[in-house]
């Protein structure tokens, strides 16, 4: 009889809804986006439509920088109620909690809540990884290296393991049926005892969310002082041959002989 109670439970918790197959689409449409922004800005810059580009770069360093904020807040509250209540399950935002839920729906036939947690991860770090890669390019295309650059450099570096720890633990739980990775010392953790094995991972991914968020924000402060959002400020009719404001002044006419 608990048997049945528990499987009926389960059932609910991971029943498809609206507000959660809607919740895993606008995440899954996030990382579209920021894929095809970045795509859209590299096809801009390749075809020296300054203009362009800059307004997708634009678009993609606050959009992705937003993302991120939100998203390291919401790693420090589970952080957090880790702290304080260290025997229960990890804390999800309740939006975070729909949009791992219809992901487990949509990505799994038995909607194992799991399979939602390492898809909603998996999409979310790349929202922010491809506009990491946007803003370190446009940092090198305006002239920065080595020290001044520095922030896009770890940002992108930190974000980059970040980012493949999450493809790793995702690949890992559907051809093996646990994650493993860095986060999880590759297996390790599951061997301690309570509350340890949760509080491994929640510590890893809050800090290395953290930390490419921070070299992230400096990275702006570069990229501003490297003037890379300049055509923005020049307007579109500068790539006709154009300066914005100004009209071609007529030619004077000829003095009359």
């Amino acid at each position: 009889m608990l048997l049945a109670q528990n499987a009926d439970r389960a059932e609910v918790a991971n029943r498809a809804t609206g507000i959660r197959i809607s919740s895993g689409f606008l995440l899954l449409f996030l990382c579209v986006l920021s894929i095809a922004g970045l795509a859209l800005y590299l096809r801009a810059r390749k075809r020296g439509k300054a203009y362009a580009a800059a307004n997708w770069l634009y678009f993609l360093t606050y959009g992705t920088l937003a993302f991120q904020v939100v998203h390291t807040v919401e790693h420090l509250i589970q952080t957090g109620y880790w702290i304080r209540f260290p025997y229960n399950n990890p804390w999800l935002s309740p939006w975070a909690d729909a949009a791992a839920r219809g992901l487990a729906v949509m990505g799994d036939s038995s909607a194992r809540l799991q399979t939602g947690n390492e898809l909603l991860h998996l999409a979310g770090n790349g929202v922010f990884f491809f506009g990491l890669v946007a803003m370190f390019i446009s940092l090198r295309d305006a002239g920065a290296r080595g020290n001044k650059m520095w922030g896009a450099w770890w940002a992108l570096i930190l974000e980059g393991i970040h980012f493949g720890e999450h493809i790793v633990l995702t690949t890992t739980w559907y051809t093996i049926g646990k994650p493993y990775g860095l986060s999880v010392l590759f297996g390790w953790a599951y061997t301690l005892p309570e509350p340890w094995p949760p509080a491994v991972r929640i510590w890893w991914h809050f800090m290395f969310n953290l930390m490419p968020m921070v070299c992230a924000l400096v990275a702006l402060r570069e990229m501003y002082k490297f003037k890379v959002f300049a055509p923005l400020d020049k307007g579109a009719g500068e790539e006709a041959g154009e300066e914005v404001g100004d009209e071609k002044a007529a030619p004077e006419p000829a003095p009359a002989t």
